[in-house]
């Protein structure tokens, strides 16, 4: 039994800023040109799922809801209104296509009202899954119930939603796109050679990067030669939070935390209350490189003797982040942050090195670094088990199981 599959998702927004900007004429192509051209460029994990469940027979369809132009080539071509909103313009492509599935991980999405709109308008739909694997508030939480399915990359994200009452909640690690490593063979490579480095995002805020900071920021000041190219947050948005995390502290002391509730804003980040936000140091801001995306995120790691990682605060004790895997993938000895099911994904200090200070962390790195053959052995380990536990290709036959048995 074959079916139809969509899922409607997101690109990080810096890469696709650089996207358009490296390839201004994509645009005047038609959608299914632009589409595949994106898809190929982007190197996406996303993408991949696609391009995986097609390969074992599922008619798999992405929707990128945040590639403005593509989705405007879209509504163009089947003669939409110029004053359609996202949500009405996702709500027509899968009018348009009728599938049976459909899997949500944009957060825009992440909507009960919006969900029960998308059951009562597409009549070809069977099951409506979501997907959840960063920090939600309690609005975009309330929206799980709406779904059929809900899956996750994360065990402690899993557990949470069959707390809440979720039942059919399966979790679905993220992976390596094996492929990567062909396009890697025949790319120019002009990265610099580094010894340690690190790439992803840092921001501040409750469930997002506090830790993560406090440790890149200890390292700098201990002196430790990490390569960062980093995503930021401009001053303007940083104060933001901190102005919205105080203002609502103030109110819950002032027995007025029911107007938290109603002002949209407040409510809409009041989980910031939680954390303290702070700016980056000025040697943080001087250090860090521009972020890369797609290859030339593979292309930089592929070059490192080590890649950081550590997980997001909302991973709490679970382990499941996607550098784990990209790292691992592309050959780099990763040096993660210890987690209590780390050992069900790596062979410990043998496959992957972990450590459960920021002390530790730069005591592995150091020795690491002054025992190459021991990184390349680990990292030729580690990349070893990826290929043969964790590629998306093995993924998708664990979702399509899960999306088979919900369709029935």
């Amino acid at each position: 039994m074959s079916y139809r599959f969509i899922r409607v998702t997101d690109y990080y927004s810096g890469y696709l800023k650089g996207y358009y900007e490296r390839n201004p004429d994509s645009m005047q192509l038609s959608y299914e040109e632009q589409h595949n051209h994106l898809i190929n460029d982007s190197i996406e994990m996303v993408s991949s799922y696609g391009k995986y469940l097609r390969k074992i027979g599922v008619d798999a369809i992405d929707i990128v809801s945040n590639a403005g132009p593509l989705q405007n080539r879209w509504a163009k071509e089947h003669n939409l209104a110029e004053n359609f909103t996202d949500q009405e313009l996702i709500l027509e492509q899968i009018k348009y296509y009728k599938p049976d599935i459909v899997w949500i991980d944009t957060t825009q999405l992440l909507n009960k009202k919006w969900i029960n709109h998308l059951r009562n308008e597409a009549p070809s739909l069977r099951l409506i899954a979501g997907h959840i694997c960063a920090p939600y508030n309690s609005e975009i939480g309330s929206s799980f119930s709406a779904f059929d399915m809900m899956f996750s990359c994360s065990p402690c994200i899993a557990g949470e939603l069959k707390q809440m009452g979720i039942k059919n909640t399966q979790l679905v690690y993220h992976a390596f796109d094996h492929s990567v490593l062909d396009k890697l063979a025949v790319e120019k490579n002009n990265f610099p050679e580094e010894n340690f480095v690190f790439t992803g995002s840092l921001l501040t805020g409750y469930g997002l990067h506090n830790e993560r900071i406090e440790y890149i920021e200890k390292m700098i000041s201990e002196g430790l030669d990490i390569c960062i190219y980093g995503n930021l947050e401009p001053k303007h948005r940083v104060l933001m939070k901190q102005g919205i995390s105080k203002t609502i502290r103030f109110l819950n002391a002032a027995g007025l935390d029911f107007a938290v509730d109603k002002i949209p804003v407040l409510n809409k980040y009041k989980q910031h209350s939680e954390a303290d936000i702070k700016y980056y140091s000025k040697r943080l801001v001087n250090s860090v490189k521009p972020p890369v995306f797609g290859l030339d995120m593979y292309k930089a790691l592929s070059k490192a003797k080590l890649c950081f990682n550590i997980h997001g605060d909302i991973a709490k004790r679970c382990a499941g982040n996607v550098r784990l895997f990209e790292a691992t993938g592309i050959g780099t000895c990763l040096v993660t942050d210890w987690r209590e099911n780390m050992s069900e994904l790596f062979d410990l200090d043998k496959e992957v090195v972990t450590y459960k200070s920021v002390e530790e962390c730069i005591d592995k790195v150091k020795w690491l670094l002054a025992n190459p053959a021991e990184a390349a052995k680990i990292a030729k380990a580690g990349q070893n088990r990826t290929l043969k536990d964790h590629t998306i290709e093995n993924r998708v036959k664990v979702m399509d199981s899960a999306l088979r048995s919900g369709l029935k």
